[in-house]
């Protein structure tokens, strides 16, 4: 492995590691606009310069390979003075509207125009202007803001693969557009390239004008709505998700991005409090839950149903109401086109089946289960149920079960037709309510944080179920 020094600081990488790479091991961060580690290095913003002893000019780190014995420097005179010329360069035609640019807050721009930039401006003639694009209905672009590092179309041409991108005429009048009658309406992964744009001229149309970044907090947390439980930073102000964004793991390639539907899915968890479920019911009144317990406990064999896109803590707990092992049983049978597998490597939309099979619940079993409730088997069913990620025969197999069993328990975060069919209903978080982690289908665990605060009364079906415990008056058979 090459040994080298940065800054007089002595580092040993990887064969093949990058210039740029190395720096950050040796804990010198290197301003880049074009670099991007998922897609592949073109040194078009020249910003990330840097002085290698021995050679007469300063080389881009993002296409250099750290070899052995090389000494850099990321700080001389020279390097700032480039640093400076290339900020001077990118800020010619750069408008002055960071009060209402969605990036201000986030923006590699602002950023380093405060640390490597100056303080005046030589440039005296009129900048060019363009009037905002719509890239579809998705995507908006203000060429205005564009400094030309085409990541995004790097983004089209190498990830997406769909090539609606591309950079058109030369100098002065060079521009990032979209190739004659193309849209980016269908590519299921265009909110990326909003993700990836370092100055705010790609901005998503759902998020825009919408919330002002320094006020949103990101939380740690998963994304239910992919065969991978892609980990998302979701932006939380107000008690409310503004947005989700993909949040990288390192040594995980695809986590760089998300699809569409991840983000779009942030305003499903975004529930009207007043319309909510605050308290248990039993036969549609308000009820105790010791009442609850007595009723569940008391009328005989029960089994318990948990939907495999729920946390390890809340199967681990829900199988603790089923009399028996065997009557722990999977639900989830929601499926994704595989379009990307660089990205996504499952269909199965039953991200935590890995998770919810290791507890003990059999999938592919409910039939069994409704013939056990006819038979007077089972006297009771405890279902743990989003509808979303169940295809319309599962629910019906589901409405089947909740109807034939003496007494049904069921917990939603968002009510379903399930719902007015149970015999009790007790409130229960969504999964940005809550803290918990899942393992994907390819044995990765992945943990998420509560986002959300829950209204009083809905609590995590863990809670719920240390409850029921608690409150029995009768043993389960």
């Amino acid at each position: 492995m090459p040994t080298l020094k940065i800054n007089d600081t002595t580092i040993t990488v990887e064969p093949g590691t990058l210039l740029l790479d190395a720096c950050k091991q040796a804990g010198f961060d290197i301003p880049h606009y074009c670099y991007h580690p998922a897609l592949t290095p073109v040194a078009t913003c020249r910003m990330c310069m840097v002085e290698i002893k021995g050679q007469p000019k300063l080389a881009t780190s993002c296409t250099v390979t750290a070899t052995e014995g090389m000494e850099v420097s990321t700080s001389s005179p020279a390097v700032s003075d480039a640093r400076a010329a290339v900020m001077e360069f990118l800020l010619i035609n750069h408008p002055l509207d960071c009060p209402i640019c969605d990036q201000a807050g986030e923006c590699k721009l602002q950023d380093y125009s405060y640390q490597y930039g100056s303080d005046d401006s030589r440039m005296a003639e009129p900048k060019r202007r363009y009037r905002y694009e719509e890239l579809g209905a998705k995507i908006v672009i203000d060429k205005n803001r564009c400094i030309h590092c085409t990541r995004c179309v790097r983004f089209t041409q190498e990830v997406s693969k769909t090539f609606e991108l591309t950079v058109a005429n030369r100098g002065s009048q060079l521009e990032v557009t979209t190739y004659q009658g193309l849209s980016m309406d269908a590519n299921p992964l265009a909110g990326n390239v909003v993700d990836l744009c370092p100055v705010g001229a790609l901005t998503n149309r759902d998020f825009r004008f919408t919330k002002r970044v320094w006020y949103l907090k990101p939380m740690p947390t998963i994304s239910r709505h992919s065969a991978m439980a892609n980990p998302l930073w979701a932006d939380v102000d107000e008690n409310k998700v503004w947005r989700f964004r993909p949040r990288h793991l390192e040594g995980k390639r695809a986590t760089h991005f998300i699809f569409d539907d991840e983000r779009a899915a942030c305003h499903r968890y975004n529930l009207d409090a007043a319309s909510r479920l605050r308290t248990p019911l039993l036969k549609g009144g308000a009820a105790s839950l010791e009442i609850i317990a007595e009723a569940l406990f008391g009328v005989g064999t029960i089994a318990v149903v948990g939907q495999g896109t729920f946390g390890c803590d809340a199967a681990q707990r829900l199988g603790e109401l089923a009399s028996r092992e065997d009557l722990r049983f999977g639900s989830g049978d929601k499926r994704y086109p595989l379009q990307f597998p660089e990205i996504q490597g499952s269909g199965d939309g039953v991200l935590n089946r890995r998770g919810f099979a290791e507890r003990g619940f059999r999938f592919g079993h409910l039939d069994g289960l409704l013939e056990m409730l006819k038979r007077g088997d089972v006297k009771a069913v405890v279902v743990l149920h989003d509808a979303e990620f169940s295809s319309h025969r599962e629910n019906e197999q589901l409405r089947q079960i909740v109807n034939a069993a003496p007494f049904s328990l069921v917990l939603e975060p968002i009510a379903s037709e399930l719902t007015p069919l149970a015999t009790a209903l007790l409130p229960v978080t969504t999964y940005l309510e809550e803290s918990d982690f899942v393992i994907n289908h390819e044995g990765d665990l992945r943990r998420y944080q509560k986002a959300l605060t829950p209204p009083k009364g809905v609590l995590p079906l863990p809670a719920w179920v240390k409850r029921l415990l608690g409150s029995r008056s009768v043993q389960p058979v």
